[in-house]
C-alpha cells in the first residue's frame, strides 16, 4: 500500500575505532516515495545505508521492514527481502562482462544452476536500454569509464525485484542526459510502489525528485521535512549547523602574469586536438564541457600522464616538455584526478603517507625517511583542511569521501605548486566541504597559484571560476572525429564525437570483449608448440605412443594439483602447503592399504584426508581472515615435520599387489590415471564457466568486497576452494602412489612450486579473478615436458630446473607487459580504427 511505512531505522548507533559514526540515527521510508538523505561528509549517511543493507553490523538500534524487525541483517538477507543499494563507488566485478555483472546474484537458478547465456545477454541489453546506456553487454566492466560503470549499476538495480532501492550519489559521475534518464527510471519505480532512498550532495536536483528529506549531522538525525517546505538556505543551515552567507563566495580576481599556456595542444593517444588556453597567476579558470568532452584527457596530457605530441606547453612563458608526472611535478604542476578512490589516494596507506607521496625525495636523507617531518606535515594539513579523523596514522580508506578528497588535495598542496589542475574537486562531497575547498582555492589563488578547474557541476563552474571560457580551439570537420577535445561554442567545450572504444561516454556502444583476452594462454600454447616442434624435428621418437603415454601419466598428478591451485588463485589466495599434504595423503593411503582396507575405500579415504587438511587452511584463511601465504607456509612445515616424526623417515613398503594395478607396466591402469586427470579438468572447467559457483570464485578473486555486497560470502568461497584443493591433492597423491612399489615419506617435495608455476605460466593472474583451466593444462604440459625433451635432445638434465625457471620468469614478464598494454588500451584509446559516423 502506498504511503505505508516500508522501512524504518530506529535509534541506530555505530562506532569505528573510536569514531562515533551514528548516534541514535532514525529514518523511515514509505512505499512509493523518494526520500532524500543528506548531510555533510562524515555525517553518517553511508554508514546508515550499510547498516540497512547488512554490509555493516550496528552496535545498537533496530532495522524494521513492514513493521517487522530484521534481527541480524546481512547482504544476502537484505537482497532476499528486496533491499538493493547502488553505492557511490560502483561495486562491479572488473573481470566479468557487463551481462554477467547485471545477472550476478539475480538469477533464480542459484549457484548450482545452469546459466542461460543467451537469456542473460538479452536481459542485460534490455535493462541497459531502459536506463539509456549504450554499452555492449559483452564488454568487461573493468574496461568501462566511471560514468558507464554507474549506468551498469543502475541497470542492475533496475532489473532487481527491489522493494527498497538505495541510491548513494548516483549522478556524481553522470552526464546531464544520463541523469535525466535516471530520474525517469526513478519516476517509474516510484509509480510501482518502490521506496527510494536518495543520497546526493547536489541539492539543486533534490527538489525535482524528492518527496521528503532527512538531514543527518554528526551521526544524529536533525530533521525530516517535506521537500516542498524547506528552502536551500534552510537545508544548508540544517546540514552544517551554521549560516553560510555565501556557499561559493566570489572574490575579486587580480590576475598576474600568464603561468600556464597551451598552444594548439594535442595528444593522438587520447584524441585531444588543438586545445588552447591560458591561466594567470592568482586566477581560477574553469574548463567546461559535458562528461566525455575531453576535459580529463587534456588535464592528463598537461600533467604528462599521456604526454602531448602536438602543440606547446608554456610555463611562465617558457616552452617545456612534460612527458611524465615526475617532470610536471618538478616544474611545479600538480594534478588532482577525477577518481579519488583509484587514483587520488592509496586507500590502505595512512593519511600522512598519502599526503607526502609526491614529495618523498624531499623527505629522505641518504635514503632514510624523515618520519617526524612527515607526521608534522600530516598534522598541519589535517588541521588546515579540517579533515575529520581520529589520527593521522589511520588508513585513508576509513575516511568519508569528502575527507578522502581533502587528503588527495593536500598531497599536492604540500608540494607548493605554481599550477594546480583540479579534476572534479567537489564531486560527491557535501556543501560544507565544497565551501571549504572553494575557500581554499581562493586562498591559493590569492597566494599567486594558477588554478585550472574541471567540473561537471554547474554551480562550481558558474560561481567559482574567475574565467569560465577556457578555449579548446579545434578543427570543425563535416564528419566528427573520435576523441576531439572540443570546439568553441561560446560557453565551453562541446562533447567530442562518440567513440567505440572502452572509456567513451555516450554515443556508440562500448566495444565487446577486449581483444586478446586470452593472450597469456595463447602465448604459453605457442611456446609449448615451439618446444614440441624443436624436439620432434631432432628426435622423432619423442612422439612415439609409449613416450607420450609416459609423459601423460607422469604429469597427470601434477595437473590435478594444479587444477586445485588454479581455483585457489582465482579466488585471490595461495596454497603452498600442497606438497606436504600430498605426502601425508600418499603415506596414509599406503598404510591403510597395508592394514587391509579394501581398494574401493582407499580412493574416498585419500580424498577425505586431503579435504580435511584443506579445510584447516580454509578455516584459517576464510572465516578467521589470516593471510593465506602465512597459513599455508606454516602448514607446509607442520604437515611435513609431523609426517617425518610419525614415520621416523621410513618408507611405506611391501604394498599389496592390488594397490599397484594402475602402475608397474599396466597400460590400462595408467590410462585410467590420465582419464581421472582429464575428468577433473573437464568437470571443474565446466563448473567455472557454466555454474554460478564458478562465477562466485571469479568474483571473490576480482573484488571480495563487491562480492560481499552482492550477497556472496567470500569466506565461504575461500573455504570451499581450499577444501577442493585438499581433495584434489588427496586424489593426485593416491594416483601417483599406486604407480610405484613403495612410498617415500618425502614424496611431494617441490610439488607446490610446480603447481603454482603451471598456473602462472598458463595465464592465471596471481592476484586472482582472471584465468582458465585450459591455460593451466598448457602450463602443466609445458613445464612437465622440459625434462623429457632435454633427454631426447641429449642435453644435460641439470638444465631442466634452469629452463623451467626461465619459462616462469618469461611468463611473469609477459603478464606484466600485457597488463600494462591492457591498462594503456583501457585508459588510452587505440589510435587506429577511429569510429566513423
Amino acid at each position: 500500500m502506498r504511503d505505508a511505512v516500508l522501512l524504518e531505522a530506529a535509534a541506530v548507533t555505530k562506532a569505528y575505532a573510536g569514531v562515533q559514526a551514528l548516534r541514535g540515527a532514525s529514518f523511515e521510508l514509505r512505499a512509493g516515495e523518494v526520500h532524500a538523505l543528506v548531510g555533510e561528509n562524515g555525517a553518517g549517511k553511508s554508514t546508515l545505508i550499510k547498516v540497512i543493507t547488512g554490509a555493516v553490523a550496528a552496535d545498537g538500534g533496530q532495522i524494521r521492514l513492514d513493521g517487522r524487525p530484521i534481527p541480524h541483517p546481512s547482504p544476502r538477507q537484505a537482497r532476499a527481502l528486496g533491499i538493493v543499494a547502488i553505492y557511490q563507488q560502483p561495486a562491479l566485478f572488473p573481470e566479468l562482462t557487463v551481462a554477467e555483472n547485471i545477472a550476478f546474484g539475480r538469477e533464480p537458478a542459484g549457484l548450482w544452476g545452469r546459466i542461460d547465456w543467451d537469456g542473460r545477454r538479452r536481459r542485460a541489453t534490455d535493462l541497459l536500454a531502459q536506463v539509456g546506456a549504450k554499452i555492449d553487454p559483452e564488454a568487461y566492466a573493468g574496461d568501462l569509464a566511471m560514468p558507464q560503470q554507474q549506468l551498469v549499476e543502475i541497470a542492475r538495480a533496475r532489473g532487481s525485484a527491489a522493494r527498497v532501492l538505495i541510491m548513494d550519489e548516483p549522478t556524481a559521475s553522470l552526464s546531464e542526459g544520463d541523469a535525466r534518464n535516471l530520474f525517469r527510471v526513478i519516476t517509474e519505480l516510484r509509480g510501482r510502489g518502490v521506496g527510494i532512498v536518495y543520497i546526493s550532495h547536489r541539492l539543486e536536483e533534490l527538489s525535482a525528485i524528492a518527496d521528503r528529506i532527512t538531514v543527518l549531522r554528526d551521526g544524529r538525525t536533525i530533521a525530516t521535512r517535506p521537500m516542498s517546505e524547506v528552502s536551500r538556505a534552510q537545508l544548508i543551515r540544517l546540514m552544517v549547523g551554521r549560516e553560510l552567507e555565501a556557499v561559493f563566495p566570489k572574490k575579486a580576481a587580480q590576475p598576474g602574469e600568464v603561468v600556464l599556456e597551451l598552444r594548439r595542444l594535442g595528444c593522438s593517444a587520447t584524441g585531444v586536438r588543438d586545445a588552447s588556453l591560458s591561466v594567470r597567476a592568482g586566477e581560477i579558470v574553469g574548463l567546461a564541457g559535458l562528461v566525455g568532452a575531453g576535459r580529463t584527457e587534456l588535464a592528463r596530457a598537461v600533467f604528462g600522464l599521456t604526454p602531448a605530441d602536438q602543440g606547446e606547453v608554456l610555463l611562465h612563458g617558457e616552452p617545456v616538455r612534460l612527458d611524465s608526472p615526475a617532470a610536471a611535478i618538478a616544474r611545479g604542476v600538480a594534478y588532482l584526478p577525477e577518481d579519488r578512490r583509484r587514483h587520488g589516494v592509496v586507500s590502505e596507506l595512512p593519511i600522512g603517507a598519502n599526503m607526502t607521496l609526491a614529495m618523498l625525495d624531499r623527505l629522505s636523507r641518504f635514503g632514510a625517511m624523515d618520519f617526524r617531518r612527515e607526521k608534522q606535515i600530516a598534522v598541519d594539513y589535517t588541521r588546515r583542511l579540517a579533515i575529520k579523523t581520529p589520527a593521522v596514522f589511520v588508513p585513508v580508506a576509513t575516511l568519508s569521501g569528502g575527507n578522502q578528497q581533502k587528503v588527495a588535495l593536500s598531497r599536492w598542496l604540500v608540494t607548493g605548486p605554481s599550477v594546480l589542475i583540479l579534476d572534479e574537486p567537489t564531486q560527491g562531497i557535501d556543501v560544507g566541504a565544497k565551501s571549504e575547498i572553494h575557500g581554499l582555492m581562493s586562498e591559493l589563488a590569492g597566494q599567486g597559484a594558477a588554478i585550472l578547474m574541471i567540473s561537471s557541476e554547474l554551480p562550481d563552474r558558474h560561481e567559482r571560476p574567475h574565467r569560465g571560457d577556457a578555449r579548446g580551439h579545434g578543427r570543425r570537420d563535416r564528419r566528427p572525429r573520435r576523441g576531439h577535445a572540443g570546439e568553441p561554442d561560446g560557453h565551453g567545450l562541446r562533447p567530442r564525437a562518440a567513440r567505440s572504444v572502452p572509456g567513451g561516454a555516450g554515443g556508440r556502444a562500448v566495444s565487446g570483449p577486449r581483444p586478446g583476452r586470452y593472450k597469456r594462454e595463447l602465448a604459453a600454447a605457442v611456446v609449448y608448440g615451439g618446444l614440441l616442434a624443436v624436439v620432434g624435428s631432432s628426435s622423432p621418437a619423442f612422439f612415439s605412443a609409449g613416450n607420450l603415454r609416459d609423459l601423460a601419466v607422469n604429469n597427470a598428478p601434477v595437473l590435478i594439483v594444479a587444477v586445485g591451485a588454479t581455483l585457489v588463485i582465482l579466488a585471490g589466495q595461495i596454497d603452498i602447503s600442497v606438497g606436504s599434504q600430498f605426502a601425508v595423503c600418499a603415506v596414509a593411503a599406503g598404510w591403510l592399504a597395508k592394514q587391509g582396507l579394501p581398494m574401493p575405500l582407499l580412493l574416498p579415504g585419500a580424498i577425505a584426508i586431503g579435504a580435511a587438511m584443506g579445510a584447516v587452511n580454509g578455516i584459517l584463511v576464510g572465516p578467521l581472515g589470516l593471510p593465506s601465504i602465512i597459513v599455508t607456509l606454516a602448514m607446509l612445515v607442520a604437515w611435513r615435520d609431523g609426517l617425518r616424526w610419525v614415520t621416523e623417515g621410513a618408507w611405506v613398503q611391501d604394498l599389496p599387489p592390488a594397490f599397484q594395478w594402475f602402475g608397474l607396466g599396466q597400460a590400462a591402469g595408467q590410462w585410467l590415471v590420465v582419464g581421472a586427470a582429464v575428468a577433473v579438468l573437464a568437470g571443474l572447467g565446466w563448473m567455472l564457466g557454466n555454474l554460478g559457483a564458478g562465477r562466485a570464485v571469479y568474483a571473490v578473486g576480482s573484488d571480495a568486497e563487491a562480492a560481499r555486497l552482492a550477497g556472496i560470502e567470500p569466506s565461504r568461497v575461500v573455504l570451499g576452494v581450499f577444501v577442493v584443493m585438499g581433495a584434489l591433492t588427496g586424489l593426485a597423491a593416491l594416483l601417483n602412489a599406486v604407480r610405484f612399489s613403495s612410498i617415500p615419506s618425502n614424496t611431494g617435495v617441490g610439488l607446490e612450486l610446480k603447481a603454482v608455476a603451471a598456473v602462472v605460466v598458463g595465464g592465471t593472474a596471481i592476484t586472482g579473478g582472471r584465468g582458465t583451466l585450459a591455460g593451466t593444462l598448457v602450463g602443466a604440459a609445458l613445464l612437465g615436458t622440459v625434462g623429457t625433451a632435454l633427454a631426447f635432445a641429449g642435453i644435460n638434465p641439470f638444465w631442466e630446473k634452469a629452463i623451467q625457471g626461465a619459462i616462469i620468469l618469461a611468463a611473469l614478464a609477459s603478464d606484466a607487459v600485457l597488463g600494462r598494454l591492457e591498462h594503456h588500451a583501457r585508459f588510452h584509446p587505440l589510435r587506429a580504427g577511429a569510429a566513423r559516423d
